[in-house]
């Protein structure tokens, strides 16, 4: 095998994703979820001071993105505890959905 077979063997195998940059990625969504629930709860206490009324918005896209989050995991692992992850956060972002649909059309 002479050089450039090397080298495109490398470039081959070397085309996928990156071993590091997955789990840096799956360490920085852990983190960003975190963040996100720590803003929710700040808006809803800031809304809840100065408005007297409850943050639907902000619970309702924070548990689109966990319902989304588990539901792929549950696709690819075929787990069970994922999948009543999902169905929770996915009733929980329904609920608020509609909360913030009664509180936008009344």
């Amino acid at each position: 095998m002479n050089k450039d077979d090397i080298l495109e063997k490398s470039r081959r195998e070397n085309k996928g994703p990156d071993e590091m940059e997955q789990y840096v990625m799956a360490a920085a969504g852990k983190i960003a979820a975190k963040v996100g629930m720590l803003v929710c709860c700040i808006v809803a206490i800031l809304q809840v001071i100065f408005t007297d009324a409850i943050s639907f918005e902000s619970w309702m896209i924070y548990f689109s993105i966990l319902a989304a989050t588990f539901i792929v995991k549950y696709v690819k692992l075929h787990s069970k505890h994922e999948l009543w992850v999902a169905v929770l956060y996915t009733v929980l972002f329904i609920m608020f959905a509609v909360l913030f649909l009664i509180r936008l059309v009344g």
